[in-house]
């Protein structure tokens, strides 16, 4: 899948929560488990395990333990070890909000979204019951809406990833409602959007979330891919050199700008090539940037310098024709007659093989 790809899926609406999204309430500081900076032992997991397994109902000083565990083990991706731990919690706080969440979460992300959506259900239900106890306005209140939007958004996930964008859309949207200024939220639902083919709704979405996250690449580097699709490749091209501007080591940025730039073609083709050029230096497997930047150097008749790119396209993607395409065509411009030839044959039995149903289509790799 291409970088523009990403978002177009709700499928992958919101990759890895853990990592960007860790929003676990109460919790006390990670640090306290095992020493600042320091990772947690396999002793220590089963220890808090044993514990909570052992006791009636964890105390609250227990509980907050427990959760700074839990959290610790997450941002650390012991996705399974987490969703032990947060299991266990579970089946003695059934209500508790913040353990059904990471519960959820954990085992989500262990790669068991079956078993994560009754508990991202009963996450939600609980979170909402919550929020409905405090007064209307008030900093509990506040609180209480952004435990419920995370979520919110976290089933909105689960439900993608099962393959209901529908239901997933309709969550995040009622995520974004209890608490606009959630950026996970906002993030969502326009990936959600964009995937169910409404730009308007995605630009804003994926503007406010840059507002609320003035530093964030992908956020900047959705809100310009939703703009171009829009049709607004002025608008796209400023949010792509703002994204370039903030943050100069992010691939994507430069990636986006580059193609946008050869699009457009002109005096601004120069530029493009060189911001793909820049794109591979930060990150050589972006299957996009070879490919693009390949065709390009082709067209301008700049067939060597494309062949290694070309190649590089190839092996990122192999099921895919276009780079073998491009290749023909810069080793014929080359004189490489018998070369050009065999990259025709490779074209016609990838083509050859899509029409019987041979293979998988593996037309694009993740530009990740």
């Amino acid at each position: 899948m291409s970088a523009r790809a990403q978002i177009s899926s709700c499928r992958r609406l919101l990759a890895l929560v853990a990592a960007c999204a860790f929003a676990l309430r109460p919790a006390a500081s990670a640090q306290g488990v095992g020493g600042a900076g320091a990772s947690v032992t396999p002793a220590q997991v089963a220890l808090a395990v044993e514990r909570v397994r052992s006791s009636s109902a964890p105390d609250e000083g227990s509980l907050a333990q427990a959760l700074a565990l839990g959290g610790a083990l997450l941002r650390e991706g012991r996705f399974a070890e987490a969703a032990e731990l947060f299991g266990a919690l579970a089946l003695k706080l059934p209500r508790d909000p913040s353990v059904l969440y990471g519960a959820a979460l954990a085992t989500f992300n262990a790669g068991r979204a079956a078993e994560a959506e009754p508990l991202a259900r009963r996450a939600v239900d609980a979170a909402l019951a919550a929020a409905q106890t405090t007064k209307a306005g008030s900093a509990d209140a506040r609180t209480a809406n952004e435990r419920a939007a995370d979520a919110l958004v976290l089933l909105g996930v689960v439900l993608a990833v099962r393959g209901d964008d529908a239901g997933a859309l309709k969550l995040v949207g009622q995520a974004v409602g209890l608490a606009p200024d959630n950026f996970d939220a906002q993030l969502a639902l326009g990936r959600a959007l964009f995937g169910a083919g409404d730009d308007a709704g995605a630009v804003r979405a994926f503007r406010a979330a840059a507002s609320l996250r003035p530093t964030d690449a992908q956020a900047r580097f959705f809100l310009a891919t939703a703009l171009e699709r829009a049709g607004d490749n002025v608008g796209a091209l400023a949010a792509y050199r703002e994204l370039v501007a903030r943050q100069p080591g992010a691939a994507e940025g430069h990636l986006g700008l580059g193609v946008l730039l050869l699009k457009r073609g002109g005096a601004e083709a120069e530029e493009g090539l060189k911001e793909l050029a820049r794109a591979l230096e930060i990150n050589p497997q972006l299957y996009e940037a070879r490919v693009t930047l390949g065709r390009a150097l082709v067209e301008r008749g700049r067939a060597g310098e494309a062949v290694e790119h070309l190649r590089r396209a190839a092996e990122l993607a192999p099921g895919n024709p276009e780079p073998h395409y491009q290749l023909s065509l810069a080793y014929r411009r080359l004189g490489r007659k018998e070369e050009a030839a065999a990259e025709s044959d490779i074209v016609r039995r990838i083509h050859e093989s899509r029409r019987v149903g041979a293979q998988p289509d593996t037309s694009a790799p993740p530009d990740e």
